[in-house]
């Protein structure tokens, strides 16, 4: 009975998927120990060998006959040379160990024997000198011997393949089928171990580079072996368990993770932790990536042949990860203390001086050639989340500052309000200014787009403010006694925050104007108040006068009189002060306070100057005005009183002294009653 037939297509290998992307050709259950030790012979009877077995090649590249002894003894040499202590490395758990004595600590040496790798002959041959053992093999690769290593395991391939016989009992079968395993499995470790230096290039490139040659040149081995194998395919005789390898698409694809991970694992702490935690990772991940292409630039592209360009290799795949990063990041809700960073890092900072750009990098480093870290949509769609939450924050800050306002209020009955420039005065407008420069110089420096959106949108608040201002105002004025302190803080806010709105009209004249207009109503309204309560004011003062020409205060010691002059002119003056500070069209009133505090409290000798000074101000007064004011300060009768009211007289006869139709009249209008006797109030 004829035995099985050996296939050597997928059928041999039906197990799990390789490192290369092929499956492997073993089971757990069906090798106890995962490689057999026995070390197997050629078959050499010509009998047992197909014509098509005899003819094949082994398919790694062609070496010259007259070098191949002393080629391959080279190799062995240079393998032995490079030969480190290592443990095996296995995926996430396991790492290249470099012994500690073989570390390069002169760039140059290493670049020197990098080179001396990728310069010599190492192409395989086939000599009569039978393969090492699995066992053999697989120490080999992990003590870092991947040169030896490949050289036996394509050798121990060739074995297989010509030792492939269709007659074969059920025994020799079963052990055949082992062995290919075997072979497998030595290629999968050899593919890991050597994937594992590429993932771990940045840390060995400081410590020994020429691990990541000799990983690379078994590559680059490969990768021609791939290509002869690819370039006979359809040639009879060409037969193998394990092509194409692609191991130069897997050292890619490794080299692409490798900065992956990296990427994910750079420091991300949680909003719970740090409320600036997105600054705090940018800045964390600008760190990493200026730091690994600084390796790379400096000791990995050193390990590899120049045409492969390996800085931009990695620049390339640092500049992907980052993107894909910083695309899931973006998927979040960030608030605007995360968005500016975000916006900022990607628009102005990635590409400055700070990352791609720093001098350490350059010239290796094309900017123009990365193009943009996300797609302009995806970037256009995080402006509209920085615009809305703009919008939340400014319009919070405008209901704040509003309600800081309100509280002061509370004091302008216990105090007057604040003066600057001689004038009431409110930070309101400076707060609210400080707010909006800040909100969109910070949203330009982003772009010219979003500046003009915050200035917008700033406006728009500002102007929802003004109302609720206004009428909060109106409503504030109602419930206290004296509200002129209040509506002229009001007055000068709304004529400052106008001032401020002009000089922004240059950036944005639509808005600005709506605003500016919306002011001038707000300080037309309150200055119609203020109108109101002037004319209320004038009947205020008039009264306060009518007291004093009543004659029942008699002041005849000097004391008295001076207390008296005090007291008028605190108790008028409060009251003008308001007035004065606004620029009230009651002006004319103000001299009043003076002028009967002065005529009250002075001395006798100056009583004709004083009074010449108060019919000057105010040409209405009578008579009989004059008389309360003498009686008032003590002089009631006698030739003092006579001579004064004939000086008074005189001064009305003067043709100066008559009153012009445009003077505003005062005294005319209060009735001086009948003297009903002394009454001294001021002790």
């Amino acid at each position: 009975m004829l035995s099985p037939k050996i296939a050597l297509n997928d059928d041999l290998h039906g197990g799990e998927d390789a490192p290369d992307g092929s499956q492997t050709a073993y089971n757990n259950s069906d090798v106890e120990t995962g490689m057999t030790s026995k070390k197997h012979s050629i078959h050499r009877n010509s009998k047992k060998i197909s014509q098509e077995s005899s003819n094949m090649e082994i398919n790694v590249p062609d070496s010259n006959p007259r070098e191949q002894p002393g080629i391959f003894r080279s190799i062995v040499r240079l393998s032995k040379r490079f030969s480190l202590s290592a443990s095996p490395y296995t995926d996430k758990n396991k790492t290249v160990t470099v012994s500690a004595g073989n570390t390069v600590n002169n760039l140059k040496e290493q670049e020197e024997e990098c080179n001396a790798v990728e310069n010599q002959d190492v192409k395989g041959t086939i000599e009569n000198k039978l393969p090492l053992s699995v066992m053999e093999i697989n120490q080999l690769i992990s003590k870092n011997n991947l040169l030896e290593a490949n050289e036996n395991i394509n050798k121990l391939e060739e074995e297989l393949l010509n030792e492939r016989d269709p007659e074969k009992d059920e025994e020799t079968f079963q052990e055949y089928t082992k062995r290919v395993r075997d072979f497998n499995l030595l290629c999968d470790e050899l593919a890991k171990q050597i994937m594992s230096i590429f993932t771990n290039s940045l840390t060995i490139s400081k410590q020994n580079g020429n691990i990541l040659c000799l990983a690379f040149k078994v590559v680059e081995l490969e990768e021609a072996a791939d290509k002869k194998w690819q370039e006979r395919l359809n040639h009879s005789g060409i037969n193998c368990f394990r092509r194409p390898r692609k191991w130069q698409d897997l050292w890619r694809e490794t080299v692409r993770k490798s900065v992956e991970e990296r990427i994910t694992k750079v420091f991300l702490p949680t909003k719970e932790q740090e409320t600036s935690w997105l600054a705090l990772h940018l800045t964390h991940l600008q760190q990493t990536i200026l730091e690994d292409l600084k390796i790379v630039k400096d000791l990995v592209q050193k390990c590899y042949p120049e045409k492969y360009n390996i800085f931009n290799m990695y620049t390339k795949c640092y500049h992907e990860s980052v993107s894909s990063h910083l695309e899931c990041i973006q998927q979040k809700h960030l608030e605007l203390i995360e968005l500016y960073p975000f916006l900022n890092w990607i628009i102005n900072t990635y590409k400055s001086g700070d990352v791609m750009s720093h001098p350490d990098l350059s010239p290796e480093v094309n900017v123009q050639e990365l193009g943009p870290l996300l797609d302009q949509k995806v970037i256009e769609n995080v402006m509209d989340k920085y615009a809305k939450e703009l919008k939340i924050v400014i319009s919070n800050l405008m209901k704040n500052t509003l309600e800081e306002e309100k509280k002061k209020w509370l004091e302008f009955e216990a105090q007057e309000p604040e003066l600057m420039m001689g004038h009431y005065h409110s930070d309101m407008v400076f707060h609210i200014s400080q707010m909006i420069h800040e909100y969109v110089s910070k949203s330009g420096d982003i772009s010219n787009k979003l500046k003009d959106k915050a200035l917008q949108i700033s406006l728009d608040e500002l102007t929802d403010l003004i109302h609720c201002y206004q009428q909060h105002l109106k409503d504030k004025k109602k419930s206290i006694s004296n509200p002129l302190p209040l509506l002229i803080v009001g007055i000068n806010s709304c004529i400052d925050l106008r001032e401020y709105v002009r000089s922004l009209k240059q950036n944005n004249a639509v808005h600005a104007g709506k605003v500016e207009e919306t002011l001038n109503n707000v300080v037309r309204e309150l200055n119609k108040i203020l109108s109101d309560d002037i004319l209320l004011q004038v009947k205020f003062v008039k009264e306060y006068i009518t007291q004093i020409m009543k004659q029942r205060i008699y002041c005849k010691s000097s004391r008295q009189r001076d207390t008296a002059a005090n007291k008028i002119r605190e108790e008028l003056g409060a009251i003008h002060s308001v007035y004065k500070e606004h620029g009230s069209t009651a002006l004319w009133l103000f001299p009043v306070t003076q002028d009967l505090s002065d005529f009250i409290g002075s001395k006798k000798n100056e009583l004709e100057t004083k009074l010449n000074k108060l019919h000057m101000d105010f040409p209405d007064i009578g008579e009989e005005h004059v008389s309360a004011l003498l009686y008032f300060r003590g002089i009631s009768r006698g030739r003092k009183k006579i001579n004064l009211i004939k000086f008074f007289n005189q001064l009305r006869k003067d043709p100066e002294g008559s009153v012009p139709e445009s003077r505003h009249l005062l005294f005319e209008q209060i009735a001086v009653p009948a003297p009903l006797g002394c009454m001294p109030l001021f002790t």
